[in-house]
């Protein structure tokens, strides 16, 4: 007998059942959920249960707190007991550059509109009387951090799980999938057979296994993680309240009540694979069982703690708990649909299960349910990740993240391990040039030119390299300047109902003509915007698509997702076309001088087949620095030779290589929005002042929103926003106030260079606000005028892009 459901989730650890729990909350009962042996039996009942609300990415944060407010109230929704308490917790610093970190930290959460207060020595001492604060600078108190017990908390899920109509089966292991002709799916667990329309992999240690039997991976690094429990103390016992949460982020190591001890917990410094084989996977035969202890891998850690809290060197240890958990390669979860396995949500590698597990499971009931989260997560979209992340490759980055789990997070941050990865054929000659390079969805693309040797030295005010990048902004406005743009995503659309695929997904109207080029944006049904990509006519039936580099697959699994009745073919070419930018104003001279004067006659938004030098290439006259330019694309096998003859013709034209970094400044002079800063789900057309590339004589989808907001503007939208030259740079989630009163945050900042102006994009209520307003930044703490500018502020006229 086949046991048929909707939906069914694999995996009973605290994200599986509360994906389930959401779903029957929400009115979906046609859903089952399959437990290998018990539920918690992974990675759930051994875990120390924080709970805490910020995060590095503002969403994640609102999903955490969502969590918290979920676990706090959820006693007296399902009558039992969870174990929630919410405690707060003290942040420690160490040093100035910690302090740092929490004055601007401490801007970004008062923009996201959470309580996050500095706080000085003395007064982590007045809460914690039992700390030695005599080389702390100061901290951070978070009022909203506490502790759940993981195991009553899954519980208490799963018995409003029941409540709603939500069903669970134990003991039932998956041993395989596979697609049924009709496009289901059906599993098999011993004797048992299920059928499914959809699949949720919340299999935890297991969530690779899960992948493997549906022709996918996913690049889950299971590590070990250990921590103590002491025995009672007196001073604990005496002091008539639970005591605040604790991150020592210098010291790394986590420090709560438990009981009437202490639950004591440091990031391993010598970070260990779990189940120490070859391959790092978890045996089917683990259930809730634990590691031998190894507390001399602790040595450090704890010293660290018996100097913080001085009493616990007279304190006998009661426990230790050495388990498993799992990592993707940037310590962020996996979740969402898998790219090219339809049918298929994911929602695995969980650092923090406990603190995320609630909102988390909102959001995948809403992506299930309605085609996509309330929320814009793509910074935790499994689609980030692609066939370039192998096994090694993530098993080297979490070697390298787990230790320094409460590092210092720098705007900009990049990480060493697993590089280099994908590269360019031109990778070592811009080496050779001074590119200090980072990692953009595995490949290697220039952030600045170094003239001295120097490396990133990464700060919340002006970095090292901040002049250098306007040196580079302000040589590529007056000669010309190339740009490596070979990592941005590119997709070739063909067959029959090719161009009325494309209308359909996209904003523009699709160019008729060979040569033509359009830029559309892909909106869902509520008017987010998916992602913006330029769409060519290449004259041949076929359309020659680029889109962002972080939403290749993304944007792929959009359009697959979309195709519907359509006879279309869509093809994901990144890797076998490289591109390199070109523009200044002498960049039609440099061109010109390699082509025989062929870019004479190429107007703004049109391509042309051309050969500059030995190579011919596809030039699309497009720029996103607002200056006369063009992109010019070429087989990966041939850019070696196009760029070695654009270098040496380059030098009679002031040619100048610029990286990522002067990009990001100068598309704010010219107003362009960004693809994961101001172009997101939650951002409509209208609010983001791109509603010129939505058509009024054609169908697709989102358009009724957007009709709706040409007669109604919304209530939020982004402005350009020119700051005290005084303030430092804004890197995002910056605070915008009026009055004392927040607005919003920022979502870009940099320097004008051709300007001169200090500027920054807001996300701010538009109520009552307009050019020429005067509002204000909160930067690191200190409060600077910030005046609203009209779009764009560099070149209105738009006469150095159209020359």
């Amino acid at each position: 007998m086949t046991t048929q459901a909707r939906i069914i989730i694999i995996g009973g650890g605290i994200v599986g059942v509360s994906t389930l729990y959401h779903l029957a909350k929400a009115g979906e009962t046609d859903a089952l959920l399959l437990e290998r042996r018990e539920l918690t039996a992974g990675a759930t009942w051994h875990a120390a249960g924080n709970v805490h609300t910020q995060s590095a990415y503002a969403n994640l944060s609102a999903l955490q707190a969502y969590s918290l407010r979920l676990y706090d109230g959820l006693a007296k929704e399902v009558g039992q007991e969870v174990g929630s308490h919410i405690v707060g917790g003290f942040f420690l610093a160490q040093t100035k550059e910690r302090m740092e970190e929490f004055k601007h930290l401490a801007g970004k959460f008062r923009g996201l509109g959470l309580e996050y207060e500095l706080v000085t020595p003395s007064e982590i001492k007045a809460k914690y009387p039992l700390m030695n604060v005599s080389d702390l600078i100061g901290g951070a108190w978070d009022p909203d951090e506490g502790y759940v017990d993981p195991y009553s908390v899954t519980m208490g899920l799963a018995a409003g799980t029941r409540k709603y109509g939500g069903k669970i089966r134990r003991n039932c292991q998956i041993d395989s999938i596979k697609r049924l002709p009709s496009g289901h799916w059906r599993l098999t667990a011993g004797e048992e057979v299920f059928e499914c329309e959809i699949i949720v992999n919340a299999a935890g240690f297991w969530a690779d296994e899960i992948a493997r039997m549906v022709g996918t991976r996913l690049p889950i690094t299971n590590m070990e993680h250990q921590y103590l429990v002491t025995e009672a103390m007196p001073s604990v016992e005496a002091l008539g309240y639970e005591l605040p949460m604790i991150r020592d982020t210098d010291s790394q190591y986590y420090l709560r009540q438990e009981g009437q001890g202490l639950l004591l917990g440091p990031w391993e410094q010598d970070a260990r694979r779990a189940w120490n084989k070859s391959d790092g996977r978890a045996p089917w035969t683990f259930g809730q069982e634990l590691f031998e202890d190894d507390w001399d891998r602790l040595e450090d850690g704890l010293s660290a703690i018996f100097h913080r809290i001085p009493e616990l060197e007279q304190t006998g240890i009661k426990r230790g708990v050495n388990g498993a958990i799992s990592f993707a390669p940037d310590g962020r979860p996996m979740i969402g649909p898998m790219p090219g396995v339809p049918g298929f949500f994911v929602a695995c590698g969980f650092l923090g299960g406990i603190a995320q597990g609630g909102g988390i499971g909102l959001a995948m009931s809403q992506w299930i349910l309605e085609g996509e989260s309330e929320l814009d997560l793509h910074f935790i979209d499994v689609a980030r990740f692609g066939d370039w992340t192998t096994r090694e490759f993530a098993r080297e980055r979490t070697h390298e993240i787990l230790p320094i789990r409460y590092e210092l997070i720098y705007p900009g941050i990049e990480r060493k391990s697993g590089r280099p990865l994908k590269t360019t054929p031109i990778y070592n000659d811009l080496k050779s040039h001074g590119a200090i390079m980072g990692q953009a969805y595995g490949w290697e693309r220039p952030l600045w030119y170094a003239p001295g040797g120097e490396v990133d030295e990464p700060s919340f005010d002006r970095p090292n390299w901040w002049d250098h990048v306007g040196r580079e902004a302000k040589a590529m406005a007056e000669a010309c300047g190339l740009s490596e743009m070979s990592s941005y995503g590119k997709f070739r659309i063909s067959g029959p109902d090719g161009m009325a695929f494309l209308d359909h997904i996209g904003s523009a109207k699709v160019p008729s003509k060979s040569g033509k080029v359009a830029l559309s944006l892909m909106l869902n049904d509520r008017g987010g915007i998916v992602g913006d990509i330029t769409i060519e006519n290449s004259g041949d039936g076929t359309f020659y698509c680029v889109g962002a580099t972080f939403g290749v697959a993304l944007y792929q699994r959009w359009m697959e997702d979309h195709i519907s009745d359509f006879d279309v073919r869509i093809e994901n070419i990144t890797d076998h076309y490289a591109a390199i930018g070109i523009a200044g104003p002498k960049s039609r001279a440099l061109l010109n001088a390699l082509s025989d004067g062929a870019f004479d006659d190429v107007p703004f938004m049109t391509s042309k087949e051309v050969e500059i030098g030995r190579v011919r290439c596809k030039a699309i006259r497009i720029s996103f620095s607002g200056e006369l330019g063009w992109e010019l694309h070429c087989s990966m096998l041939n850019q070696k030779t196009l760029f070695d003859a654009l270098m040496t013709e380059g030098e009679k034209h002031g040619l100048i290589l610029m990286g990522a970094r002067a990009m990001g400044m100068l598309r704010i002079e010219k107003g362009y929005r960004s693809w994961g800063h101001e172009i997101t789900t939650e951002v409509t057309p209208q609010a983001a002042s791109l509603e010129r590339f939505c058509s009024t004589k054609k169908d697709y989808i989102g358009r009724a929103v957007v009709d709706r907001e040409r007669e109604v503007s919304p209530t939020k939208r982004f402005v350009t926003l020119e700051i005290d030259a005084k303030a430092p740079p804004c890197w995002g989630t910056e605070p915008v106030l009026k009055g004392g009163t927040l607005l919003g945050y920022v979502t870009s900042g940099g320097m004008g260079w051709r300007s001169g102006k200090m500027l920054a994009v807001g996300w701010i209520d538009s109520t009552d606000t307009t050019a020429g307003d005067t509002l204000q930044v909160q930067v690191l703490l200190e409060t600077y005028d910030a005046q609203i500018v009209s779009d764009p502020v560099y070149d209105p006229d738009n006469k150095r892009l159209l020359g």
